[in-house]
């Protein structure tokens, strides 16, 4: 016998909950070829599409519903969320706006305050988690949200205390529960699993602690594998490139292991304070030759959320009042394709030299080669900011108005002394212009000879 409309939504439902995604949404749009106006069917697969992250889609199924008389207050925080990661700020804001005044639950106070922290306004992000966190003191997202807040702000104490919480809300961080030992409470003298998270740039920039619980605890470190090279060169501990793996490893029966802690976690021990970030460099590489003064640029920001690639990039084009500086060698630092754009720099007279074998290669410890060999980094905010950072090499970064926390709203960058940071006078795309500008003024009196110090 046939299976009914129920009978099918029943089963899209539970594979739905199952995060079956693929199955789930195959039956949602068998359903929707003969219900094209459902309004609760509209909202179900926009709902999915959000969580998978395909963000056009799910913007138009919400609308869809909307349209069809469905305006309850979850309709509107995930048509919010869309709009938020397709980078529609005031949309976003105006769908949350809308929920929170229908129905302010803790969830949806939660998720409105993320867009606050996108446009720096702190104040209202932390009012906002504080109310969500007075209402379900358990709701992991206020909490995290509440801890980048505060962090972005210097607020360290407070800021590191609510950071853990971003271990039990979803795709946050990372929690390697592989070993069954207890979470480092700080006790000295025991042997510590201390595991990466995260990108590539944070793993790069908490491995600054490193060097502080050292002092104290025996270490065993679990890393990206593409850092694994260059963690070995730069600390004399175990170090294993197996962090993604799913399964505990090997190499865990080799060493008595007596706690575990996620790497960003060390804030909580040893950062406090500005004053606790010493700045100064950590990891080792030996630089590649070079003829002349050396010039690495990186001009794009990865991540999956639209909003923030388009906070972190700014098209080549417009690098043009920094590459007319002369008695320099420009080198790519970009980890993306962008050969269209380099070819079309090339042929308007501002060539950037291109090294694959060591910009794009799997070991990150080669592109640390390529770094360590340049004079002056000049980059968007991206994992190159950190890696020149922690090598001690000048680094110059165009910032957005309201960076990510890493970066501060106000003053330098603690983690990395040799980081100097050009921040957008006003969150517009074309104020760009004026920190390219700001900052070739500024190269061409180093080349020559007018600026005593790089960073």
């Amino acid at each position: 016998m046939a299976d009914t409309g129920d009978d099918l939504w029943n089963r899209a439902q539970a594979l739905h909950l199952d995060n079956k995604f693929v199955e789930a949404e195959e039956i949602y749009c068998t359903l929707l070829e003969q219900n094209h106006n459902n309004a609760g069917l509209l909202a179900t697969l926009g709902s999915l599409y959000l969580q998978v992250q395909r963000h056009g889609l799910a913007i138009h199924f919400l609308e869809g519903a909307l349209k069809q008389g469905l305006g309850q207050s979850d309709v509107h925080t995930n048509l919010g969320l869309a709009y938020n990661q397709s980078g529609q700020r005031n949309k976003a804001r105006e769908h949350f706006e809308i929920s929170i005044s229908q129905n302010p639950t803790p969830e949806a106070l939660a998720n409105y305050s993320a867009l606050f922290i996108e446009a720096g306004e702190n104040k209202k992000c932390v009012e906002l988690c504080e109310r969500a966190i007075k209402g379900n003191n358990e709701l992991a997202l206020a909490h995290w949200n509440l801890s980048l807040s505060l962090l972005s702000d210097g607020i360290w104490e407070r800021g590191w205390d609510e950071y853990d919480w971003g271990l039990k809300a979803i795709k946050c961080r990372e929690d390697r529960k592989t070993l069954d030992v207890p979470i480092w409470d700080g006790t000295h003298g025991k042997t510590v699993l201390i595991y990466g998270e995260q990108g590539l740039g944070d793993e790069i920039m908490f491995t600054s602690m490193l060097p502080d619980i050292l002092k104290t605890n025996p270490v065993v470190y679990e890393c990206h594998k593409r850092l694994e090279t260059l963690f070995k060169k730069s600390f004399d501990i175990p170090i294993y490139g197996t962090r993604e793996s799913k399964e505990e490893s090997p190499w865990t029966k080799d060493h008595k292991i007596d706690y575990r802690l996620p790497i960003g976690s060390l804030g909580r021990f040893y950062r406090r304070s500005r004053e606790s970030f010493p700045g100064t460099p950590y990891l080792k590489a030996d630089p590649l030759p070079k003829t002349k003064f050396r010039v690495g640029i990186s001009w794009m920001g990865g991540g999956a959320k639209m909003g923030r690639v388009i906070k972190r990039s700014i098209p080549l084009p417009l690098w043009k009042t920094i590459l007319n500086v002369t008695n320099v060698e420009f080198v790519s630092l970009q980890y993306t394709d962008c050969k269209e754009e380099l070819d079309l720099m090339d042929t308007l007279g501002y060539p950037v030299k291109v090294m694959d074998e060591y910009a794009k290669n799997e070991d990150y410890h080669e592109t640390a080669r390529l770094v360590a060999s340049c004079d002056l980094v000049i980059s968007v905010c991206t994992s190159v900011v950190h890696l020149a950072g922690a090598l001690g090499v000048p680094c110059w970064v165009a910032a957005p108005k309201w960076p990510a926390w890493r970066y501060q709203n106000e003053g330098g960058m603690p983690f990395y002394k040799s980081v100097r940071l050009y921040r957008q006078p006003e969150a517009k795309a074309e104020m760009w212009h004026h920190v390219l500008a700001r900052i070739g003024l500024d190269l061409e009196d180093l080349v020559n000879g007018k600026a005593q110090k790089v960073a």
